[in-house]
């Protein structure tokens, strides 16, 4: 009997390793419980600053003056979908988020449109930047799009640049102790009215016509057979496209006749506005036989024509490819009309690092296709002052060491000219042999830093760049 009762008021072993499994469970799901709470808690805390600091450089943003409230470079296309650059694409912004849509135009590279005019003073750095606020840091992104106010006629509000709208994201980083990428928050403007700037508004001309201004940019991209054309990063050297066929060509290098390079409505992205040497310059035409020494290293080079004068097709049966370059719009959704003012700016510098004379030769056209595969024709447009179907650039010395823009002035002889729709807008360039001592000229674009571009004056501004 003894014995008996002895087992029955202790315990056994096991049960006390059964209790202590049972007691170490339940710890255990306590402190998950309470570190899940924690974790939760410092995310909503990290949230809550992070969208405080939003806010507080949206009306940072907002007290600017409307000339400065511009975006210094073109914010960075991403494919990671908690990045809100992922939003961005060729000139624009999403400003609908889930799903995405309500694409608007970015205002980039000098603020307003105004008369026909590009007014420079643009001052907002797209980032992302770095913040630190406590024990919290990110990114800062932002961007300003332009709206139309659809409630205003075009009467009393002309054109599609009626107001501005900020948006301002932060993306915050992951801790050490989170395994999945934070995502971020946002704050958006209603209304930017650019009241300071009224007195400048574009006015209507003697047809009634608002005359505003559309940009081109040259890229090292080559057109789309068919649809739009998506930019493609340059990311390393490559041999000279030949841009002497039509779209439908595609993508050709040699004496093959391939696609032209695209004319885009938005500016060359910038990945890093802080650092200068991100994204890096490429060479676009690595070619043996234009390799010079020293090397110009960058853009595309461009040689003189075998004869005098310009012309629109090389008439050098050597390599033909090098000495005209081409680049096309995607074909115009709707009539495009050009008023008389275009102007190009480009960015040069000299193919063997030194000072040197030359004549550039610009010509704009338009390109109409017809026929499977398509055919072109290509109409020239003419100098209003010259008669001639090009126009020229030429000081001495013109080319240098640094790589510098240099802006030209074109007015049409048909003006206004209208471009039809499922037709493209081209400009081409070609070095005059005459005036240019060197064996060829160097040319930078599609980059941040040399965003070379040709701007139109039009009544019809195309919406979407």
């Amino acid at each position: 009997m003894g014995c008996r009762e002895d087992r029955e008021a202790g315990f056994t072993i096991i049960e006390v390793l059964i209790a202590i499994l049972i007691v170490s469970i339940a710890s255990m799901t306590t402190f998950t419980l309470m570190s899940a709470a924690t974790r939760n808690a410092q995310r909503a805390e990290a949230s809550q600053v992070a969208l405080d600091y939003a806010e507080q450089e949206l009306e940072l943003l907002r007290s600017m003056e409307d000339k400065n409230l511009a975006l210094t470079a073109s914010p960075s296309t991403s494919t990671n979908p908690n990045s809100p650059n992922s939003r961005v694409d060729n000139g624009t912004f999403a400003l609908s988020r889930q799903p995405l849509g309500n694409y608007r135009n970015l205002v980039v590279n000098g603020g307003s449109l105004y008369g026909g005019s590009y007014v420079a003073g643009g001052t907002v750095n797209p980032g992302p930047t770095k913040f630190t606020s406590g024990d919290v840091s990110g990114r800062v992104y932002r961007y300003i799009v332009w709206r139309n106010d659809e409630k205003c006629s075009e009467t009393n509000c002309p054109g599609k640049q009626d107001y501005k709208q900020i948006v301002v994201a932060v993306r915050l980083d992951t801790p050490p102790n989170q395994a999945a990428e934070r995502g971020y928050v946002e704050v958006q403007s209603n209304f930017v009215s650019p009241t300071d700037n009224k007195e400048n508004d574009p006015l209507p001309n003697e047809n009634g016509e608002v005359i505003t201004a559309q940009q081109f940019f040259l890229t090292d991209t080559p057109c789309s057979a068919s649809g739009s054309t998506s930019r493609q990063e340059p990311t390393a050297n490559h041999l000279l496209h030949n841009t002497l066929g039509t779209c439908a060509s595609g993508p050709q290098t040699g004496t093959t006749p391939g696609a032209p390079d695209a004319l885009l409505l938005g500016s060359p992205p910038d990945p890093d506005p802080e650092d200068i040497n991100d994204p890096l310059k490429y060479d676009y035409a690595n070619d043996s036989y234009l390799d010079t020494s020293p090397d110009a290293g960058v853009g595309v080079q461009i040689r003189k024509d075998d004869t005098n004068g310009c012309h629109y097709t090389p008439t050098g049966t050597t390599n033909p490819e090098s000495q005209v370059h081409r680049w096309v719009t995607d074909p115009m959704a709707e009539s495009f009309v050009l008023n008389s003012k275009v102007t190009l700016e480009v960015f040069t510098q000299s193919i063997n690092k030194a000072q040197s004379s030359g004549k550039l030769c610009i010509y704009l056209f338009k390109r109409h296709e017809v026929g499977s595969p398509p055919v072109a024709t290509d109409t020239m447009l003419t100098d209003s002052l010259g008669g001639t179907p090009y126009w020229t650039y030429f000081e001495s010395p013109i080319w240098t060491t640094e790589l510098k823009p240099k802006t030209l002035t074109m007015a049409l002889g048909e003006a206004p000219y209208t471009i039809p729709a499922g037709d493209r807008l081209g400009v081409a360039f070609s070095v005059e042999r005459q005036s240019t001592p060197a064996d060829a000229l160097s040319f930078m674009y599609d980059h941040p830093q040399a965003p070379t571009r040709i701007e139109v004056d039009t009544p019809t501004p195309i919406d979407g760049g």
